[in-house]
């Protein structure tokens, strides 16, 4: 039975992985757009005046501020309390289910996701400032604070996560004569395979690609375009985040109006992101259970 200790623990694992949330929302609005993600602090996407301090509080602020800014009281988008929420919740989980240092490596890498998910959302691209860095951060946590991946698995899952992505999507292009899909989830794949290793790897790819078969009949039935018209245009050249170039992945060949429902262009690298988290937070069950 846990005693009041275990439950401030709790809560402040909890606070802790919702602040991370937070900063990731931060991240995945600015690096697209080439802002600092220090400075200036915390502002309205609307009319750019600063959140109040006391509105900064993770999930709290957003309820109190009743989904709106308290200046030009536009509305705030629900995705931002829903990926502080998700992280706090997912900082929770790995403290149950690891040692420290490996939960919070594995928080790490869960934040890399979502922000590299928004920004896929928002503009089919994944900043290599999120996971060149990743994959280095992945092999030294991997050997240093994961016990249950270790360096050896992470390169070999770095290696086959990377190797086959590129080679499906070399295929792809050289039968169909353009890509099927952006050097953005390649190196995202490489970054997974090294925190989680060759077993998640394999469950990344099969669950990732299931999910995003069934992801992308929805989204193409519902004519579902990533991203704002106005974000599009403005990323339409690449950009650069410090001395990284973000990369604009795949653009479609044809317009939207024109694509029939299997060539709806839809980003893979959610789909993939939620697959390897899934994995990073219940890592011991599955290997169990697909295992044993």
């Amino acid at each position: 039975m846990s005693g009041p200790g275990d439950t401030l623990l709790s809560f402040l694992v909890f606070c802790f992985g919702a602040s991370i949330g937070s900063f990731v929302n931060v991240a995945a609005y600015r690096l697209p757009r080439d802002i600092s993600i220090v400075r200036p602090r915390s502002f309205c996407p609307l009319c750019q005046r600063p959140i109040p301090r006391w509105l900064n509080i993770p999930v709290l602020g957003y309820l109190m501020a009743r989904g709106r800014c308290s200046q030009c009281r536009g509305p705030i988008p629900l995705r931002y309390p829903i990926t502080e929420l998700m992280l706090g919740l997912t900082a929770l989980m790995l403290y149950a289910n690891f040692e420290p240092l490996d939960a919070a490596a594995r928080l790490v890498l869960c934040a890399a996701l979502f922000a590299a998910s928004w920004v896929d959302i928002d503009c089919r691209l994944i900043p290599d400032v999120i996971s060149l860095p990743g994959i280095l951060i992945g092999l030294l946590a991997a050997a240093v604070l994961m016990p249950e991946v270790g360096w050896k698995d992470s390169l070999l899952g770095m290696a086959i996560g990377g190797g086959l992505l590129f080679a499906v999507s070399e295929f792809y292009l050289r039968v169909r004569g353009r890509e099927g899909m952006g050097m953005g989830d390649v190196k995202l794949l490489a970054m997974i395979g090294s925190f989680l290793g060759w077993q998640g790897i394999l469950f990344t790819l099969f669950f990732g690609s299931s999910l995003g078969a069934v992801g992308g009949l929805v989204l193409g039935m519902l004519k579902w375009q990533p991203g704002s018209a106005e974000l599009r245009a403005e990323m339409a050249p690449p950009v650069a985040v410090g001395s990284t170039a973000i990369q604009p992945e795949t653009e479609p060949a044809d317009s939207q109006a024109d694509a029939g429902l299997l060539q709806t262009p839809v980003p893979f690298g959610p789909f993939l992101s939620l697959a390897a988290a899934i994995f990073a937070v219940f890592q011991p069950q599955l290997v169990h259970w697909y295992l044993s």
